[in-house]
């Protein structure tokens, strides 16, 4: 998904958000001059998560201050929902469809986005898990997922957030147990960006002792295919069937043409005017067949 106006203006106005603690501002021009021209030098293959790991880049030059830490942070929402995870995965077992119901909590999870919201609140996180997921899965789209479950060998699974990679865990079990033969792998980010899941997380929440979970090498908000390690992009290429989490992934990999069926919650207002929805809503929507507004 190529950068666009939008995303573009977005990106300006976040670091100048970024900058308004700091008081000279002839040096503040001079560091706006650099983000926009790195956002100007954009090229077909430059989409928003790529881009904004050279802002940062620039940021911490330019300013000298380092990132932020969210080591702690992704720690507490893990537990969060390990914390849940019994009661969530009992409320999955017993519903009419447990594989249609899995995907509903880990869409839900999706919500956990520190690089969506500047704040992340944890009695909101509780209540939408609680929130008995009312809004199904696209009828058509998830047709299409259980026809192509039925002849797939492989699947890989792109997770996106920490906290969120617990209900994660819980959608893979339920594939593994309908689909025995199914062979399963688990993608995570290579490498620390905001509190994206990383191997670290699907050690800590129990992933890594139920499938086989690989690093794909990138520090990229997403799965940018030309930043990632080249056994992920194989695996991506060669793989059946694709299920991805989160609008980086989305923002990374649309147009790619790969098999991927996307699960995320619209939490920008360019995803709300793509997807003709609601803040917060949920898409199931497969890179084949969607076709956003531009």
């Amino acid at each position: 998904m190529r950068m666009n106006p939008f995303c573009m203006c977005c990106a300006v106005n976040k670091q100048e958000k970024n900058i308004r603690k700091f008081q000279d501002a002839d040096k503040k021009t001079q560091y706006m001059k650099k983000v926009m021209a790195r956002i100007a030098d954009a090229g077909p293959l430059d989409c928003t998560p790529n881009v904004s790991v050279d802002l940062k880049k620039i940021y911490t030059e330019f300013w000298g201050e380092q990132p932020e830490d969210y080591t702690e942070i992704k720690h507490e929402f893990n537990q969060l929902m390990l914390n849940l995870e019994e009661e969530i995965e009992e409320n999955i077992r017993k519903s009419p469809d447990p594989l249609e119901t899995a995907l509903l909590y880990s869409r839900m999870g999706n919500y956990i986005d520190f690089a969506a919201f500047s704040h992340v609140d944890k009695s909101t996180v509780i209540s939408l898990i609680e929130a008995e997921n009312k809004e199904p899965l696209d009828p058509v789209e998830y047709g299409h997922f259980l026809k192509d479950l039925e002849t797939a060998s492989s699947l890989v699974y792109l997770t996106d957030n920490c906290g969120e990679i617990v209900l994660d865990k819980l959608a893979v079990k339920i594939l593994k147990e309908l689909y025995p033969r199914l062979s399963i792998t688990v993608i995570v980010r290579g490498f620390p960006v905001v509190n994206d899941a990383t191997m670290e997380d699907a050690r800590e929440v129990g992933l890594t002792s139920i499938t086989k979970v690989i690093g794909n090498g990138s520090g990229v908000g997403g799965t940018w295919l030309p930043g990632i390690s080249e056994e992920a992009r194989t695996l991506l290429n060669h793989t059946d069937l694709i299920l991805s989490k989160g609008q980086g992934n989305f923002e990374t990999l649309n147009d790619c043409g790969l098999n991927i069926y996307y699960l995320f919650l619209c939490k920008c207002e360019w995803f709300q005017k793509l997807f003709h929805a609601q803040p917060l809503q949920g898409m199931f929507v497969n890179e084949q067949r969607v076709t956003p507004s531009r």
